[in-house]
């Protein structure tokens, strides 16, 4: 799915049916890596280690539901676009599969 579809409501749903969802988030949306232990802060504004851009990040989103996490991903797709890939898939550990199935989904003109 499209950024503009990646509301609280409708990832919540999606995962109440028992389905996956890969879905790129705005780069403004707030969340947070540490267990609460800082506040929430603007998703491009996070740090990552070499292996969290393999394998991902855990996160919450503000104003999930308080122990609802999901996988977060830095995926590069071109040298001046950095995209961030929220998904409730949370044994996916491989940042390349990530990017596979994000170039899969259709653009809005189709």
């Amino acid at each position: 799915m499209d950024s503009w579809y990646a509301t609280n409501q409708l990832m919540l749903y999606i995962d109440s049916l028992g389905k996956y969802y890969y879905c790129p988030l705005k780069r403004n949306r707030l969340v947070d890596d540490t267990d609460k232990q800082k506040d929430y802060q603007r998703i491009e504004l996070l740090s990552w280690n070499e292996q969290e851009l393999k394998s991902g990040k855990l996160i919450k989103i503000k104003k999930f539901p308080q122990a609802k996490k999901v996988k977060l991903f830095r995926v590069t797709v071109s040298t001046d676009r950095t995209d961030f890939i929220a998904t409730n898939d949370l044994s996916q550990d491989s940042r390349d599969f990530v990017q596979k199935v994000c170039k899969e989904r259709l653009q809005v003109e189709e």
